[in-house]
């Protein structure tokens, strides 16, 4: 999981060659908005998927969508709370802290075209006893 002021790398490379995958942690701007901070999340649904989020569960194409049980129970279901199909250049993302997180499930961010996407992050932290623990918004 990520967490708030954990510093990370960007590689900007693999998405020139490559698409984003389901799990990948992208950075982004949100709608393209260059005067807009990077957004830091995590990709749950490609070009192509089914995204719903009922009853506080994310289904991608109708499966229930469990990451390793990293995603807590969705409190707040956005524009998901009806069944959405991403198009071809499209990609919905979340944020590792689910319940206090601004997403793919706002309407002010929504799907995230590959276009806006400036890279993969890359990310080097420990805690005091070597493992990773908290959360990214």
């Amino acid at each position: 999981r990520l967490y708030n002021a954990q510093e990370i790398l960007i590689d900007r490379f693999t998405y020139i060659l490559f698409s984003p995958k389901q799990g990948d942690v992208v950075v982004f701007r949100p709608n393209g908005n260059e005067n807009a901070h990077y957004y830091v999340k995590r990709v749950i649904g490609c070009p192509g998927d089914t995204v719903l989020i009922k009853d506080g569960v994310i289904y991608i194409n109708n499966v229930i969508y469990d990451e390793n049980g990293m995603f807590d129970h969705a409190e707040y279901a956005g524009i998901a709370e009806n069944m959405l199909t991403l198009g071809d250049d499209e990609y919905f993302v979340l944020g590792d802290n689910l319940n206090d997180s601004e997403d793919s499930r706002s309407s002010n961010i929504g799907f995230v075209k590959k276009d806006y996407i400036i890279g993969r992050a890359w990310f080097h932290f420990s805690s005091v006893n070597g493992d990773p623990a908290g959360f990214i918004k």
